[in-house]
């Protein structure tokens, strides 16, 4: 399973960083500066893989500046959100466990109705690239987890094997 979450909001570093101090839970929040943007990767909204999470996570963080929210599941679901102001001004899902669903102000319409239709991965990049969000951190973020994925799966194996070799009984 590959998924991936991130945030990003138009703010400096500084300015994103005192704000997240406590409202992370304890979790690791990684901020990364993008100027103009500041990007999270939000360890605990990843995991939880909760859009309402993560919606009233966003809703919170625009009240910093023009917030962004890109969550993948399984390769197969996208969830975008905008937040401003504290308010969610576009939102698009689209995917077998998220549904479908568009809301968007008209000048973003077009171009959300264009991502619906394209896969989660080539949907982040072109909306991505319309908010001037550096896709390379997006696309290492999502190689980053596939890898993590994989070393996680074959350190799977091997403590299986060492367990069943552990539990051998000889008759």
């Amino acid at each position: 399973m590959r998924s991936f979450l991130s945030l990003h909001v138009q703010a400096p570093l500084e300015a994103v960083a005192a704000w997240a101090e406590g409202r992370t839970g304890g979790t690791g929040v990684y901020l990364v500066p993008d100027p103009p943007w500041t990007s999270l990767y939000h360890e605990a909204l990843e995991a939880e893989e909760d859009p309402e999470a993560i919606r009233a996570f966003l809703r919170e963080l625009s009240r910093l500046g023009q917030a962004l929210a890109f969550l993948v599941l399984s390769e197969e679901d996208l969830l975008f959100l905008l937040a401003e102001g504290g308010e969610v001004r576009a939102e698009l899902r689209a995917g077998p466990e998220l549904g479908t669903a568009l809301k968007a102000p008209a000048d973003l319409a077009p171009l959300l109705t264009r991502a619906q239709a394209l896969p989660p991965e080539h949907a982040v990049r072109a909306l991505a690239a319309r908010f001037g969000v550096a896709e390379n951190r997006l696309e290492s973020r999502s190689r980053l987890l596939g890898a993590q994925i994989e070393a996680h799966s074959a350190a799977e194996s091997r403590i299986r094997d060492v367990r069943f070799r552990d539990c051998r009984v000889d008759l």
